[in-house]
């Protein structure tokens, strides 16, 4: 879509610029092509600004689609400076080389704008042509006047010439929008934007056609399928896993869409290669084999889409099949190695939308966020030694849900590196060994305790665990009103310290909804538990942000 040059200005951060227009048209031609123009004034505010504007790239499919740059100049402010034309050239699209992926259809137009200083204008103006789409005719636009940065004026607009019965979220052919604000800064922020979405079908639309499209038997005659099968013992989990570890993540344009067709499971089994559309249907075969009521689905790695959508506003593949039980979708994403066998698919992929494609159509369906049991609960046994102010012990950490995929995806992907990682991730002096049984990994090592005279301030969570610890600095400066944290989870911290020849002074209990710290002195051991509510369900996790971050519920003072 047209709307990929909109994306770099779309992005979570600082405003670096103000556009002085934001325009899209959407035209319905008589002879069924559709053009998408984007018109846009821009003046780069920070040299990050400059830097963003220096270089725009459109990405559009070959054969599809072509893109026509109408204007791409700069207009410097200085005297004597004039105005300077962009170097245009088109090339592989820049992922392709970086994922080992040779789908040579996907190609980028690249803009560069010569000599872009603060201040300069610059002017774009850029018409997407669509010949055809990819597995249905179904077509679908949305559109939001909020950008990263302020926008003076932002429009939309919608001419339909071909006569196409339409579905829009708003009444109107024309919208605007003026003096808009910049998206907030803050990184784990979540905002309501306000999006305009028309489409020329239903999701019902085009999950019907895309199954027609892609023509999926019910089964397949390949003996092999069986054979493996047999091996998993018919477990869907298993199957997932099957093809996560067999089937390596290299493929090529394939069938009458390149980067939405894939190849029969019998090429992906012959070559054992292939990309996400490939493991998708090849996993789809294998449950279709063991009994299950699977398609395969084309899923948003980007989050929730808009009400309407196209085969485009997808980006991602993935199986699904009927819960034999009540009936509702189970997602098994056969793409990424790493989560762990009960995950079915990747956290990342929580609140996505995906569409199943089953001859007849069905909605467009939302992968939940919430009940996935996300839990990290670590315990330490040691020994504290006040002479070099560290402690030495075993840490023994169980996990589920998004803690346990990333302990699991860390360990099997380190390498050599193993202990190196584990030791940043619980905050270790010295890591000597780890070892990982699927669910609960050990390792042994020591841990530096914090000193200042006679204040012993003990390691918790906020140093124990990385990603938690990333979360609660992120949110202290200036904690926005609202937002999404990266990596949810409940996580506990038990600790049984010796300490020898010394008394201490324990420091109060500190409790609140989402946190709690308490310190106590067991057959001669020093115990504490922490624990912290870190998920998006909490309705205080600001507050039990707050107070993991501080020190008082682990500060001893020494007598």
């Amino acid at each position: 879509m047209l709307a990929a040059v909109l994306t770099l200005f779309a992005l979570p951060g600082s405003p670096d610029a103000v556009h002085l227009l934001h325009q899209v048209t959407v035209t319905f031609e008589e002879d069924g092509t559709i053009t998408e123009q984007t018109k846009a004034v821009i003046i780069p505010l920070t040299g990050r600004g400059v830097q963003r504007f220096s270089t725009m790239n459109v990405a559009f499919r070959e054969g599809m689609e072509e893109v026509e740059i109408i204007q791409a100049d700069v207009g410097h402010w200085r005297g004597g400076r004039g105005s300077s034309t962009a170097s245009i050239s088109i090339a592989p699209h820049r992922i392709l080389s970086g994922s080992n992926r040779l789908e040579s259809s996907l190609q980028e137009t690249i803009m560069l704008m010569p000599g872009l200083e603060v201040g300069d204008t610059v002017k774009v103006d850029i018409v997407r042509t669509i010949h055809s789409l990819p597995l249905s005719d179904v077509y679908s636009f949305s559109f939001s006047p909020v950008l990263r940065d302020s926008v003076v004026r932002s429009v939309f607009q919608l001419r339909n010439d071909s006569g196409i019965q339409l579905l829009t979220s708003n009444s109107g052919t024309n919208w605007e929008f003026l003096n808009l604000s910049p998206l907030p800064s803050h990184p784990l922020a979540a905002f309501d934007l306000p999006v305009i979405s028309i489409a020329t079908g239903s999701p019902v639309q085009l999950s019907a056609e895309a199954s027609q499209a892609l023509d999926i038997p019910q089964h397949s005659e390949c003996s092999r399928l069986d054979e493996i099968v047999i091996q998993n013992r018919s477990d869907p989990a298993a199957l997932r896993v099957w093809v996560t570890e067999n089937i390596n993540y290299i493929g090529a344009d394939t069938g009458v869409w390149p980067g939405w067709s894939p190849r029969s499971p019998e090429e992906t089994l012959q070559d054992g290669s292939g990309v996400c559309r490939d493991r998708a249907v090849l996993l789809t075969w294998l449950l279709r084999k063991a009994g299950y009521d699977a398609y395969p689905a084309l899923a948003s790695t980007a989050g929730k889409t808009a009400l309407v959508v196209d085969a485009r506003s997808f980006d991602h593949m993935i199986t699904v099949y009927r819960s034999p039980e009540d009936g509702s979708w189970v997602v098994l994403d056969p793409t990424p190695k790493g989560i762990p066998l009960s995950a079915g698919a990747s956290f990342g992929l929580r609140g996505a939308s995906f569409l199943p494609m089953v001859p007849g159509g069905t909605g467009l369906q939302t992968i939940p966020l919430n009940g996935w049991n996300d839990t990290l609960r670590i315990s330490v046994y040691g020994e504290l030694d006040l002479n070099e102010n560290i402690i030495t012990g075993r840490l023994r950490a169980i996990s589920y849900g998004a803690p346990l995929e990333l302990i699991t995806t860390l360990y099997t992907q380190s390498g050599p590196s193993v202990n190196e990682m584990f030791r940043r991730f619980f905050g270790a002096l010295r890591c000597d060994s780890v070892s990982f049984d699927g669910k609960e990994v050990i390792i042994d090592g020591q841990w530096k305790v914090s000193r200042n005279g006679g204040f012993l301030l003990l390691p918790g969570l906020r140093e124990i665990s990385l990603h938690g610890s990333r979360t609660a600095s992120m949110l202290l400066p200036c904690p926005p009103d609202s937002f999404i944290i990266d990596a949810p989870a409940t996580e506990i911290l038990n600790v049984s310290l010796s300490i020898r020849n010394t008394e201490a002074f324990l420091p109060e209990t500190v409790s609140a909804p989402g946190y709690t710290c308490e310190m106590n002195y067991e057959y001669g051991r020093l115990v504490y538990t922490e624990t912290a509510d870190i998920v998006n369900a909490n309705p205080d996790i600001l507050e039990s942000l707050l107070l993991r971050s501080g020190t008082s519920a682990r500060t001893l003072r020494l007598q």
